[in-house]
């Protein structure tokens, strides 16, 4: 494994612990995490004892683009219709690798597409208008987690798009939620 894949590991075992408290947060289900897969990036044990497989993956703006964007136009955040269209691709990406490799570590699979340019609430219109559109997927919930404000509010918050049961905007509200403490 290469140093930039070590890298490219560490990371995602920092985003995780977010997400998962966030899961917990809003399903009141506790996942716990148990081994490091390539495919998919985690598998995690439900309270039941049944494994479920996580996969994390960004949704974001080329990183050249995003550059000149901001230096250009001043533009800071992906643009909400923008962000939609690179869900979708990244659901698709993502379902093919599913069918592929997943199900022969895991049965179930919860992939999380981690918003880090868009928050939630910029784009909660849009997916009003896509209720429907996630349930040809095999994943057994999809979730979009706003990464935006972890490093101002230490959590994330999260949009269940799949399955019906989670479908909207969680949003954790708390009198003590304070930007930097």
């Amino acid at each position: 494994m290469s140093d930039q894949d070590v890298g490219k590991r560490m990371a995602e075992e920092m985003e995780l612990q977010p997400f998962l408290e966030a899961y917990e947060w809003v399903t009141k289900e506790e996942l716990t995490e148990g081994s490091s897969e390539e495919h998919p990036d985690f598998i995690c044990i439900r309270e039941n004892e049944e494994e479920v497989g996580i996969e994390l993956t960004k949704v974001m703006r080329d990183p050249r683009d995003a550059q000149w964007e901001r230096i250009l136009e001043r533009i800071d955040e992906m643009d909400p219709h923008d962000a939609l269209a690179t869900i979708f691709e990244r659901i698709k990406e993502k379902e093919t690798l599913r069918a592929k490799h997943y199900s022969r570590h895991v049965k179930e699979t919860i992939l999380v597409l981690q918003t880090v340019e868009c928050p939630l609430d910029a784009m909660e219109f849009a997916l009003v208008k896509v209720q429907n559109d996630f349930l040809s997927y095999g994943f057994s919930e999809i979730w979009l987690a706003d990464y935006t404000g972890l490093e101002a509010y230490g959590d994330i918050e999260l949009f269940g798009l799949f399955p019906e049961k989670w479908w909207g905007y969680h949003e954790r509200w708390n009198p003590n939620r304070k930007p930097y403490g």
